[in-house]
Formats: structure tokens, sequence, C-alpha cells
């Protein structure tokens, strides 16, 4: 009965995500495409900072690197997403949308797990309480 109850909560949670789907462009890319383009994308880039593509978060920005691979405690990104809102330097500024509780698991697992690319989901070890956030996407 339990493990039936179990099933019913995660199949009500959202869209199953497949085992195949690419860690970068499936699941955290359209993170960012919602939150943080618009401001630092192709056709704008507050601080010289992109966000649109791996290759551009890994090169960081005027402010120096946004996130370090492994080490989602050390990753400009993550602090700032944790900031008050009524600091100025949280991102995204309070007049956006803000990410949710588990917008914000899905980038510390995805940066606490060395930032992947187009590696397939199955290929990385996902806690259950990640596995869940990226479902309800």
């Amino acid at each position: 009965m339990r493990h039936f109850l179990l099933l019913t909560f995660l199949a009500a949670a959202g869209p199953a995500v497949a085992s195949d789907t690419p860690v970068f462009s499936g699941i955290v890319a359209p993170i960012f495409s919602e939150h943080c383009v618009s401001c630092h994308g192709e056709k704008k880039q507050k601080k010289n900072l992109r966000l649109d593509s791996l290759a551009a978060i890994l090169k960081g920005g005027k402010d120096g690197d946004v996130i370090v691979p492994g080490k989602p405690d050390d990753s400009d990104l993550v602090k700032r997403v944790h900031l008050d809102l009524e600091d100025d330097d949280h991102m995204p500024p309070k007049q956006k949308a803000q990410l949710t509780a588990g917008e914000i698991q899905i980038l510390e697992w995805w940066i606490a797990a060395g930032a992947p690319g187009e590696v397939p989901l199955s290929s990385l070890k996902v806690p259950a309480p990640v596995r869940l956030a990226i479902g309800q996407r």
C-alpha cells in the first residue's frame, strides 16, 4: 500500500522526465531561459554575463565566475538566488518571476554534479528530492 501511495504521489507531481533527457538542454537551460536570459542572453548581457549556453555560463562575466563546478556553495549564482529579495544583488530582481525552491534545488544539484552538459540524466546520481523537482518542471 505504501509503495502504491508513493507512486501515485510521484505520478501526480508532474510529467515524467525520460532517463535519456540531456541534463543541460533538457533540465537546466529551461530554468535559465525562463528566469535569466532576458537580461543575460544574446540580445542583452548585463555585467557582460550570458546564461544562454553552457559555454557562456562557464565563461562567467564582469564579476568573474558565475558557477564553480562541483561547488554550489562557492558559486555566485547560488549565493545570489539565496539573498534576501530586497538585496540589490539578489537575482533575479524582485520585479521578475522568482525561481521556485525546486528550481534552486535543481541548479544546486547540477553545479554539485560538476555542471554537466548534454549527458543523459540516467548517467548521474539524482537524489529523490531533485528527481521530484525535475518532475515538477
